[in-house]
């Protein structure tokens, strides 16, 4: 059995890859909000639960804000691989696109 399908390096692939966006330090930041706005909701949640209205309503603004920030920020990190990897067309079968 050879490795002659094999591509030489992972740089060579021209699709994404599964796992390759945590591997992008510049869309953590994004993962933080995501997370940030996540907890945030739990936490205002449980705030309306036992009555602390105001400190709920903070909290829910809060998260409002961090999900939508940790959103856009992921939606222009793909974005920009995507401009950077261009529209060539994919040599992988899975990269292509359904036929109509």
């Amino acid at each position: 059995m050879g490795n002659n399908d094999v591509a030489p390096t992972a740089k060579d692939t021209p699709g994404p890859v599964a796992g390759e966006a945590l591997k992008d330090a510049a869309r953590w930041p994004g993962y933080g909000l995501i997370a940030i706005g996540l907890a945030a909701m739990a936490l205002s949640l449980a705030g309306f639960a036992v009555g602390r209205n105001p400190l709920a309503t903070i909290g829910a603004v809060v998260a409002a804000l961090a999900l939508s920030s940790g959103v856009i920020w992921q939606f222009a990190g793909h974005r920009r691989l995507q401009n950077r990897r261009g529209s060539g067309t994919p040599e992988r079968p899975e990269d292509a696109a359904p036929l109509n």
